[in-house]
């Protein structure tokens, strides 16, 4: 009876702590938003991402593929200490570096279906490229914690998770200038509404 009993008590605990996690994660706060530009292509592939939260940073393992000579996406947003992992999916051989001073790396061969790992220890902005292949080009940029998104082709973003309170909003983008950061609140269990209005 008193391990019937053990049992039930340990199950009871269980269920409370998922409990726990489910209403914290309830709790958090989104940030949902759209980049503004006169010109619609460059709308797309802007990180947006927080300046100024504290916490532990969760890791990421991402992958950037090349299909075709591209390298695909031609913009991602990790948080620093992730890893990538560069495929190529070509049939002939190439390789990937960077001399970024986020961080210089060289793979010297990615043959067919080959795969190499890279980490990004730095917050920064890397600029993927390829010797073999010139025209390859993507962008990598590693923001010091995990709240960060890169926006559609339409402009539209969303930052999940975010724990409350008042932040600086920043963004990266290859083509566009900024007009200064935007400063943004978040609620718990709520969605904060931001529009980036973007110079050309």
């Amino acid at each position: 009876m008193s391990r019937k009993r053990n049992m039930f008590i340990r199950a009871a605990l269980l269920l409370a702590g998922f409990g726990l996690i489910a209403s914290e994660a309830f709790c958090l706060g989104t940030i949902s938003g759209s980049v503004i530009s006169d010109i619609p292509k460059n709308k797309g592939d802007v990180v947006v991402y927080l300046k100024g939260a504290v916490g532990p940073v969760h890791h990421k393992t991402e992958v950037l593929e090349q299909h075709h000579l591209t390298f695909i996406p031609r913009v991602m947003a990790i948080p620093v200490g992730s890893h990538v992992t560069f495929t190529n999916h070509d049939k002939i051989d190439s390789d990937v570096f960077s001399v970024s001073e986020a961080n210089e790396f060289h793979l010297d061969s990615t043959r067919p279906g080959h795969q190499g790992k890279v980490s990004f220890n730095k917050p920064g902005t890397v600029n993927v490229l390829s010797k073999m292949h010139p025209e390859m080009s993507a962008w990598i940029v590693v923001t010091d914690n995990q709240y960060a998104s890169v926006s559609s082709k339409t402009g539209e973003f969303t930052i999940p998770n975010v724990p409350a309170g008042t932040y600086q909003l920043a963004y990266w983008s290859e083509k566009l200038k900024s007009q200064g950061y935007t400063s943004v609140t978040v609620e718990n269990g709520k969605t904060a509404k931001v529009t980036l209005n973007l110079e050309d």
